[in-house]
């Protein structure tokens, strides 16, 4: 008992060391334990990884391209493909080639000369790299060049929406989301997903350039611009993007806040097909390559035709009537916030009813209060407060700015993460356009 009591004393004599002394135990008893499980979460996917590597290989290995961004995730990027996803790569016996992305837009000028023997294509970093590998895939695509390969998604980005939609889910930590995303590449299992084809409309002052595709989200509006600040305040570390939404709700207009996103929008509503629409459905089926020659075995495998498309494919869309396919609706936007979603941006990336774009309009005001409390809801990966949807195939977006131009000088629009300048814009849905390798839960 005398000892106890003397420990007591001690402790309450010396209290700044004891909490010190507590706090880093804690700390270290932690550390250990995330350490240890994360090993033996690894050991669990090397050992389903080695078995599909000891299964015969065929005509040839499977061989896939990695576009690695190194800088993603603040420069961890490089290192947690090394450690968690490559691994698993190479003990299943897949054949793997790794580019690194030294610059921005790098990604698009590759995925642009992808060649047709590879089996897969797989983007090692954020939203960006994933748009742009998207883009460059499918301007090659529209030229009538390549074929339709399929795309793996490696969440290792600062923002990874696709990948969470995938690969996420409230048991999910970010170890375990890499490795399911290589498995998902090991596992050969594919899904069809809808993209956004965003093309510039031709002004006075600028003309229309090569289209941009997204797999997620276009966005717009004061989240947006705070949400996009909060590298300005390292300092605060990982409350960082919280504190963005606390300075960015005391400025104004001038200094590049969009407070009101003004436009036009004229858009046409989705249809599940009908005769005006049909030759757009028959190019969402991909053609079954058939292996007529010994040789052909050693370029490429045959495509498999998803049961979709199969039941796209057994419609007769010529006798199916829908009279207001193609009309176009036109209103007035003003409100704080306008996204344009895909359905990918949905757990596991379903949709539900016909395949549409998903027009989100905020509030038309929000106060100081208001605008930080949301901010925060949305940094927690909650449903933003959405005031009006609108669901669309095709749609042309007009914003009205004003003559006046913000200290920054342009203001910008958020594409899949990454930054462009607010211009007018015409959006189309390509629905079931991407192949994305996923867990067979998903499809």
């Amino acid at each position: 008992m005398s000892k106890i009591v003397k420990l007591v004393q001690t402790l309450r004599n010396n209290w700044k060391k004891s909490v010190f002394g507590a706090v880093a135990l804690t700390y270290g008893v932690n550390y250990g334990i995330n350490k240890y499980n994360t090993e033996q979460l690894m050991i669990a996917y090397c050992q389903e990884a080695v078995k599909f590597g000891h299964e015969p290989a065929g005509p040839r290995l499977r061989h896939v391209l990695v576009i690695l961004n190194p800088t993603a995730n603040r420069r961890k990027a490089k290192k947690n493909f090394e450690k968690f996803c490559a691994p698993l790569l190479h003990l299943a016996g897949i054949s793997v080639d790794i580019i690194q992305t030294e610059f921005e837009g790098q990604a698009r000028s590759l995925a642009e000369k992808v060649e047709d023997s590879v089996d897969g294509v797989i983007v090692a970093g954020g939203d960006g790299t994933l748009s742009e590998t998207i883009t460059g895939m499918l301007r090659k695509a529209e030229l009538g060049g390549g074929r339709r390969i399929p795309v793996g998604v490696l969440p290792l980005g600062r923002t990874n929406t696709v990948a969470n939609s995938l690969f996420g889910n409230s048991e999910s930590n970010e170890v375990k989301m890499m490795a399911e995303a290589a498995m998902a590449v090991v596992k050969e299992l594919t899904k069809p997903l809808d993209v956004m084809k965003i093309e510039v409309l031709e002004t006075e002052d600028d003309k229309p350039g090569k289209p941009v595709f997204s797999l997620g989200s276009i966005e717009w509006g004061a989240y947006r611009d705070a949400h996009a600040r909060r590298d300005k305040y390292w300092y605060w570390d990982g409350l960082r993007s919280y504190v963005s939404y606390i300075f960015t709700g005391l400025k104004g207009e001038d200094s590049g806040i969009c407070w009101q996103c003004k436009a036009d929008l004229a858009y046409s509503m989705p249809c599940a097909g009908c005769s005006k629409c049909y030759n757009a459905l028959q190019e969402r089926v991909p053609k079954e390559s058939k292996t007529t020659r010994w040789w052909q075995a050693f370029i490429r495998r045959p495509q498999q035709i998803d049961a979709r498309d199969l039941n796209i494919m057994k419609v007769d869309y010529t006798k199916v009537v829908n009279d207001s396919c193609g009309d176009i609706h036109e209103e007035e936007i003003s409100c704080v916030d306008l996204s344009l979603n895909t359905a990918n941006v949905q757990p596991n990336c379903r949709k539900e009813g016909v395949p549409h774009i998903e027009i989100c309009m905020g509030p038309p005001t929000v106060g100081y209060f208001e605008f930080v409390s949301e901010g925060w809801k949305r940094e927690k990966r909650k449903e933003p407060t959405v005031v009006k949807k609108i669901q669309a195939q095709e749609l042309k977006l007009v914003p009205k700015m004003g003559e006046k131009k913000p200290e920054g000088g342009e203001r910008w629009i958020s594409i899949d993460s990454e930054d462009y300048e607010v211009k007018p814009i015409h959006v189309k849905l390509l629905p079931r356009k991407v192949d994305v390798f996923c867990r067979p839960e998903n499809l």
